[in-house]
């Protein structure tokens, strides 16, 4: 039970951080089919964010692998959805979700090769704005769909171009 409450304020820390096009050869989806998956990738990871925002866990779980569900303490994604759907501080309904340029990830550690992009979540507030960025890595699933497989916080002001997310998602 005491695993499962960390797991679960992970899962907290997580969910409150969280809130194409080519370019020369560093990697980015330049053409033909890759530019087809890239766009598939990159409206997975909106979806997906979007799911957190709305609190839509069963969406959001269904989104990630398998492997990043275990490694969250979920063997179910009804067990990810329990962990999951934990009270967050500051809930902003005039979030906005907006990603950066989809670029391909070398496999790391246990994770699939696949696409890497910033999702970034900014909400106006009277009181102060907000500002998440979030490198994602994007893997194909079952039917062709992309799923979340890693999920790693941005540092910094600005806004994180593609060496920042490759980084990211090699160093966690």
């Amino acid at each position: 039970m005491a695993t499962r409450a960390r797991r679960a304020a992970g899962m907290l820390v997580l969910a409150a951080a969280l809130p194409l096009t080519g370019c020369d050869d560093d990697g980015a989806i330049k053409d033909g089919g890759g530019k087809e998956s890239a766009a598939a990738a990159v409206e997975a990871a909106r979806s997906y964010q979007q799911a957190m925002l709305d609190r839509d866990w069963r969406a959001a779980c269904e989104d990630r692998t398998e492997r990043l569900r275990r490694s969250w303490g979920a063997d179910t994604v009804a067990e990810c959805v329990e962990i999951t759907d934990t009270p967050r501080l500051h809930d902003r309904p005039d979030a906005r979700v907006s990603t950066g340029e989809a670029v391909e990830v070398d496999a790391f550690g246990p994770h699939p090769a696949g696409i890497g992009l910033r999702v970034t979540v900014e909400a106006d507030t009277t009181a102060r704005g907000m500002t998440l960025h979030t490198a994602l890595r994007l893997v194909p699933g079952e039917r062709g769909a992309w799923l979340v497989d890693q999920a790693v916080n941005l540092d910094g002001a600005g806004s994180p171009g593609p060496d920042a997310v490759r980084a990211a998602l090699r160093r966690k």
